[in-house]
């Protein structure tokens, strides 16, 4: 018997944070000045975040957590 649903992947307070500005269509320099933390810390979190969910753009990294239920949709 196999299971074809994979692990989900364990983010982060800030990285669903992260996810959740850019669901909404906020750059990394936006998303920096609203949690109060550097763009490059906002990067840093967006290319974890890609490589954990497998994605290959911030818009499908979106796409994947809110199909598996790590973001809300609003």
């Amino acid at each position: 018997m196999s299971n074809n649903l994979e692990a989900l992947p364990n983010l982060s307070k800030r990285e669903k944070e992260v996810l959740t500005w850019s669901k909404r269509g906020k750059s990394s320099w936006e998303i920096s000045a609203i949690l109060n933390i550097s763009e490059r810390t906002v990067n840093f979190h967006v290319n974890n975040i890609m490589q954990k969910l497998n994605a290959v753009s911030r818009t499908q990294a979106v796409a994947v957590a809110i199909e598996r239920g790590l973001i809300k949709t609003d």
